[in-house]
């Protein structure tokens, strides 16, 4: 009985790691028969009043946005009055391979309204900050709340602060074939000014017959101001790689 057990628990082990790909330990075993959307969302500036979110998926579920839920605090004390929800109807494609990034949808957000700045003006001493969650039902029906900021500064004028800059500098140096794989060296700077604890880069590489493969590599421990060269490995099976370029990556500090 004991061995049947196991050799059960080895059989859904190995379904759910081809189905799901790298992240399947992270989103569990029910997603394998029910999947949910592997949503990322990101902001890469703000100018003005508005803030820039990029928006992708991570498995083969799309998702349709129905707007932004936003909530405002000063000096960390929730101000209900100042509670909004925005409507913004967005799409994001699903990925073609699970643990790929899927297209990237860019929204601009109005980061604060009228009332919002009528608040601070009142009240000039106060430190506004707010959080916003963005709305929406993914491609398999699931309803989604998803909080895409903390904490984020809701001054116009006012930047995120030096040591809440998360920020890097990938470059590819060279690309070298090893039987199935693509072996992509590149080099990677911190260029911001809070240490990065973990990131992942996504590298598809262009074969000879004008086919794709993409795949990522991960590393740890890259301090403020540090260079690193390094490696990963895209396997392109027995094509012939022609070039490679950086589809994305994404950085970690887990106290930010």
């Amino acid at each position: 009985m004991k061995k049947k057990l196991i050799f059960l628990l080895s059989v859904l082990i190995l379904i759910t790691i081809a189905l799901t790909g790298c992240n399947w330990l992270s989103w569990g075993l029910i997603n394998v028969f029910d999947p949910e959307a592997q949503l990322r969302v990101s902001y890469s500036d703000i100018t003005g009043d508005t803030i820039s979110l990029e928006v992708y998926s991570l498995n083969k579920v799309g998702f349709n946005g129905e707007g932004f839920s936003c909530k405002y605090y000063s000096n960390d004390i929730l101000i209900p009055d100042l509670m909004k929800t925005v409507g913004t109807p967005f799409r994001v494609e699903p990925s073609d391979t699970s643990g790929t990034p899927g297209p990237i949808t860019t929204i601009g957000l109005l980061l604060y309204s009228q009332e919002v700045q009528k608040y601070m003006t009142s009240n000039p001493s106060a430190e506004m900050t707010c959080t916003i969650s963005l709305i929406g039902t993914d491609d398999a029906g699931h309803d989604i709340l998803k909080s895409i900021t903390v904490s984020l500064p809701a001054l116009s004028e006012t930047e995120p602060e030096p040591d809440e800059i998360l920020q890097a500098n990938v470059i590819i140096t060279n690309l070298e074939q090893s039987l199935n794989y693509a072996r992509i060296y590149y080099e990677i700077e911190n260029t911001g000014s809070i240490d990065i604890d973990s990131y992942q880069i996504w590298f598809t590489v262009k074969c000879t017959d004008d086919s794709e493969y993409t795949d990522w590599t991960v590393g740890l421990d890259l301090k403020i101001g540090d260079k690193r060269n390094d490696f990963g490995s895209v396997d392109i099976g027995e094509k012939t790689a022609e070039s490679v370029k950086i589809k994305n990556w994404e950085l970690t500090n887990y106290d930010f």
